[in-house]
């Protein structure tokens, strides 16, 4: 006989069975659940990131080798980063125009920036300008399955940005300089960057060009301003007591202006290097630290330390480039690092960088114009890189009238090629520039020439000219 309530105490226990089963179940799963969660999270977190002004970069919008991880180095492709940071790519020297894959460019709308395989020297110049400052980076531009690549410290430098790689974290972040200076714009009302560029890179240096009103002023330019320097944490370097204040990448200093409208040059530390005396200085070379300074519409050279190198007697300092494209002429007041081209009273000759004169100031022009200009595969020469050569041209008096003769000089003023030229010009021939000089109606390789009268001069110890230039002046007057 079944007692009543036995399968119902029975079928209690099984369901309370099945309860906590069940709950075990859900406990282990949620357990599980969670260690997924975290190890997604772990892995994702692991994941690289491409961060550059907060954003992340999707992987779509990026190359498979945008970056080169070398140990601890990073290395990006400048073909992949450009549109990336506001840049444009082009192929070849700048100004060049040609398609070499050895060398590139980068533009953007302020600077432009040259950059060559196996080189640790790159070149910025502003758009629309001449003047080149150059860097020089630890590691050399490398060319990795046929794109050119760069450090990514030499990447802060060339396209003035902040870049960093966090390892363990495995992300790269990069802030431009754009974004940069609209941050600090925002956070100190007394910071003057609007519209300045050279003042806007000085962000990267640690240095931010202030003034002495409110940026949120709509009034602002009527007003008396005066600019000063300060650090990052708006702690005062330089006081606002300066009309104008330009910051100088190369040598991380300084240009200020007097209300007496003299300029001079302040360090980044706060020191005075050059006394405001003078009405205008520009930097012309950054490993020597020279500047042009011009007084009274007379220019001349000082050093670092505000020593007169060249006395300010010259009506000019460097060469026009705009008449040699083809010359890619990176310092056109310094040719081969050595050679600086000045002019008094309408005649030009050379002083080396160390304020001597390897050149006589009685030449009447530097460089010559191809006196065939009808034809346009002739180009213009000023310097031959491959002699280190500069053309010159000196006026003579002959029983016919005057005459115009070109020589060609190295960087050290000697004589390479003896004044008795009619012309000198050059060739691109498949991206190769061929140097040509004619005497007399008869057309000589510039290169060949000075190689041989070189193996001359070495036998022979003097200075000797082959029988191919021949110097026909017996009725020439200087």
């Amino acid at each position: 006989m079944e007692i009543i309530g036995t399968n119902y105490e029975e079928k209690q226990k099984k369901s309370k069975k099945i309860m906590i089963i069940i709950s075990v179940i859900i406990v282990i799963l949620f357990l599980i659940s969670i260690g997924l969660f975290g190890t997604i999270y772990y892995l994702k977190s692991q994941q690289f990131k491409f961060i550059v002004n907060g954003t992340v970069i999707s992987n779509n919008a990026m190359s498979d080798d945008l970056f080169i991880f070398e140990n601890d180095k990073v290395y990006v492709s400048l073909r992949d980063i450009s549109e990336l940071i506001d840049y444009k790519y082009y192929n070849g020297g700048y100004k060049q125009y040609t398609e070499d894959a050895t060398k590139c460019y980068l533009e953007s709308k302020n600077e432009v920036a040259t950059f060559e395989k196996d080189s640790t020297t790159i070149y910025k110049t502003p758009t629309e300008e001449i003047d080149y400052t150059y860097f020089t980076l630890e590691e050399p531009i490398k060319r990795i399955n046929g794109k050119l690549y760069i450090s990514s410290k030499g990447l802060t430098v060339a396209c003035n940005l902040q870049m960093s790689y966090n390892k363990e974290a495995n992300n790269i972040t990069i802030y431009t300089l754009p974004y940069l200076t609209n941050y600090y714009i925002s956070k100190y009302s007394n910071s003057s960057l609007e519209g300045k560029f050279n003042n806007q890179k000085a962000l990267l240096y640690g240095l931010l060009v202030v003034q002495n009103a409110d940026n949120t002023d709509n009034n602002i330019s009527n007003k008396d301003i005066r600019y000063g320097v300060h650090n990052l944490d708006n702690e005062e370097i330089v006081g606002t007591k300066y009309t104008n204040i330009e910051f100088i990448e190369g040598s991380e200093e300084f240009i200020v202006t007097t209300v007496e409208e003299k300029v001079g040059i302040i360090t980044s530390e706060g020191d005075t290097k050059v006394t405001p005396q003078y009405d205008a200085l520009k930097q012309i070379d950054k490993k020597s630290n020279l500047y042009m300074a011009t007084s009274n519409g007379k220019s001349g050279i000082i050093e670092k330390n505000g020593k007169i190198l060249i006395y300010l007697e010259y009506e000019q300092i460097g060469i026009d480039t705009k008449q040699f494209p083809t010359n890619d002429i990176k310092n056109r007041y310094i040719l081969f690092d050595n050679a600086i081209p000045v002019k008094q009273n309408g005649r030009w000759g050379l002083f080396n960088t160390k304020g001597e004169v390897i050149l006589p100031i009685e030449y009447i022009s530097l460089g010559c114009i191809s006196k065939t200009s009808s034809d346009r595969s002739l180009n213009n020469i000023l310097v031959i890189p491959e002699i280190e050569g500069i053309v010159i041209c000196k006026e003579f008096q002959t029983d016919n009238g005057k005459m115009e003769l070109y020589g060609i000089v190295n960087s050290r003023g000697k004589e390479l090629v003896e004044v008795c030229l009619d012309t000198v010009y050059s060739v691109t021939v498949s991206g190769k520039d061929e140097y040509t000089m004619v005497n007399a109606g008869n057309s000589i390789d510039v290169i060949e020439y000075v190689k041989q009268k070189g193996r001359f001069e070495e036998v022979n110890n003097k200075n000797t000219t082959t029988n191919t230039v021949k110097n026909e002046q017996a009725n020439i007057v200087e």
